[in-house]
């Protein structure tokens, strides 16, 4: 993650507290030239369709107002998109595997591929899966690229 996509995301995640949701993550996907910011965001009320639209003019009255003051954010276009966590809740932190701990999860790892299984633990870094097949898998939560529960 390069700086200036660091300080970004450090910055939604303000704007999102600020605004008094949850922000569970953000992603930024780039494809064709076209990057998409994806926020994601929780409360204990759930979310509704106003919630996402405020969210989403908070940030981009945010984005607007650093270009206009010179901070190039990125190349070309790009697109806001602000919604629920859903039901198969991305988990971007320690803090979220440690909270879903006995909940089903799916997850990518480098060098491991797909994985599937019942999260067992969550501790000083490490991730503890029960795999559908049995087996018991330690992985860094550094290795870990992507995570979710399944439903």
């Amino acid at each position: 993650m390069t700086t200036k996509s660091a300080s970004l995301k450090k910055n939604i995640y303000a704007i999102v507290d600020e605004a008094g949701y949850e922000c569970v993550g953000v992603d930024l996907i780039s494809n064709s030239g076209r990057v998409v910011l994806r926020v994601f965001i929780d409360s204990p009320e759930g979310i509704v369709h106003k919630d996402c639209e405020q969210v989403s003019r908070s940030v981009s009255e945010y984005m607007d107002r650093a270009e206009s003051e010179g901070t190039k954010l990125f190349k070309g276009k790009y697109f806001i998109e602000v919604s629920s966590p859903g039901i198969e809740r991305p988990l971007f932190t320690e803090e979220h595997y440690v909270r879903f701990v006995g909940s089903k999860v799916g997850l990518r790892a480098r060098g491991r591929g797909k994985l599937r299984g019942v999260l067992l633990s969550c501790d000083k870094g490490i991730i503890t899966l029960r795999t559908e097949d049995g087996a018991e898998v330690a992985l860094k939560f550094e290795e870990i690229t992507k995570g979710n529960i399944v439903f």
